[in-house]
């Protein structure tokens, strides 16, 4: 009778080609996205002066999407999180928005998609927003009433070119 162990060696394949088709399945998914990145939260919490900064390069001058994500655990005690976000232009036009981002329904299930602990929701913030090319400055700070806000582990930005 074979033993059918599980052993490193015939791991390595496998494990290589599911590597190779995820990454494959990432590049085809991302479509117009101009931008992405997200910013790490402390574990400790997010203090309300803390602002995570994204430098944003545009190519050209087009309307954009833009969309916020958050990453939050379920020790997160709220339904909500507000965020005041401040857009800074290549032109040193500063528009502040304060944007109410609901991560639960009203009997505290979770809205974002994940599983066990972690969550993460993505809410549209800008629909077809001119902007000019150059370097733009987006801020985002909690605007909850905690100096610490804990449960958060991560903020981020994705700018999407909704012209192609």
């Amino acid at each position: 009778m074979k033993d059918d162990k599980i052993t490193k060696a015939n791991l390595k394949p496998k494990s290589s080609l599911m590597l190779l088709f995820g990454l494959l399945l990432l590049t085809a998914c991302t479509g117009n996205v101009v931008y992405s990145d997200y910013k790490d939260i402390p574990r400790e919490g997010w203090e309300s002066y803390d602002s995570k900064e994204f430098a944003v390069t545009l190519p050209v001058d087009g309307c954009y999407d833009i969309n916020l994500f958050v990453r939050h655990g379920s020790v997160y005690q709220y339904n909500n999180l507000w965020i005041f976000m401040d857009r800074l232009t290549p032109d040193s036009v500063l528009t502040t928005d304060t944007v109410n981002i609901t991560l639960a329904d009203s009997y505290g299930n979770w809205v974002g998609r994940g599983w066990g602990n972690s969550r993460q929701v993505e809410v549209n913030v800008a629909n077809k927003l001119p902007l000019d090319s150059g370097v733009h400055i987006i801020r985002l700070n909690q605007a909850m009433r905690e100096h610490m806000l804990k449960g958060v582990a991560n903020i981020g930005i994705s700018i999407v070119n909704s012209e192609e």
